[in-house]
């Protein structure tokens, strides 16, 4: 999700508990093909098709204060009215109550599925607005190699309008390819721009492997790899579980300035698919 990101509470170290949904490590074929999904099956998914709220089953729902990650204007809050399903698809809401306060919600699926290697892909509707920041990105179970972003950071899809003129783009983080300081160290996996992307669904996805990760949007590769270079967890910190999240920030470091007349802004998915 760009900048220093990671958990907003400490994560912690867990255990697969029993009936915990647990993936085995996966290692798909090294080439991409036309279709990213090639030789894969569908291991998990969330089709938003039943239910008023997130399943507990699948989605824990952060708490966090304003300001908690990159001076974000919002607080991420549990409640109905910030993440709600209807209508066949899962809508995060940022929300301006008549104070200027902004609350949101940020969905993860820590502690309850997690994977290494594959195919994950969500079909989206962005929310309209500058200021706007939806992401579709994954973080390590556990922080096997240190704190972020030494354990690296999987960027599926970001959107930011105020800031970077509507285009939606996949990055991948790990720490200095010259020492491992923490220091923040990001690669692209490409760009788009789609001009109905809030008004119209795209899926947006990526491709895992032991050897690259590539970034997929409409079943079409961004054109880049990030490869293993060989050189271990600096560069390739992506050999662990990781976790999915969905949030809504607003503002903040990359979401830029958000329009005054703005007083909410809702993200939409129809799915989340994980192909191994």
């Amino acid at each position: 999700m760009g900048l220093q990101h990671g958990n907003i509470l400490p994560v912690l170290l867990l255990c697969a508990a029993a009936g915990m949904t647990t993936s085995c490590i996966f290692s798909p074929e090294q080439e991409s093909s036309d279709d990213p999904k090639s030789g894969l099956s569908l291991a998990w998914s969330d089709e938003f098709d039943s239910g008023s709220v997130p399943s507990s089953a699948n989605w824990v729902k952060e708490v966090a204060k304003k300001g908690a990650v990159n001076n974000e204007v919002q607080a991420y809050v549990d409640n109905d009215e910030t993440a709600y399903v209807s209508d066949g698809t899962l809508k995060i809401k940022a929300v301006k109550d008549s104070s200027g306060s902004w609350t949101s919600a940020r969905l993860k699926t820590y502690g309850l599925h997690y994977w290494t290697y594959g195919y994950m892909e969500a079909r989206i509707k962005m929310p309209s607005g500058n200021g706007v920041w939806p992401a579709f990105w994954m973080m390590p179970e556990n922080s096997s190699y240190g704190s972020w972003p030494r354990s690296g950071e999987l960027d599926i899809m970001e959107y930011s309008p105020s800031t970077t003129a509507g285009r939606t783009y996949a990055t991948v983080h790990h720490s200095k390819s010259s020492a491992s300081d923490g220091t923040d160290s990001y690669s692209s996996l490409g760009t788009k721009t789609f001009d109905d992307a809030t008004t119209a669904f795209h899926t947006y996805g990526l491709k895992w492997t032991d050897s690259y990760v590539e970034a997929f949007y409409d079943g079409t590769s961004l054109g880049t790899k990030y490869y293993n270079d060989g050189n271990g967890k600096i560069n390739w910190p992506y050999d662990k579980n990781f976790y999915i999240i969905l949030n809504l920030a607003m503002g903040g470091t990359l979401g830029g300035s958000i329009d005054s007349s703005l007083t909410s802004a809702t993200y939409e998915v129809d799915y989340v698919r994980v192909y191994q």
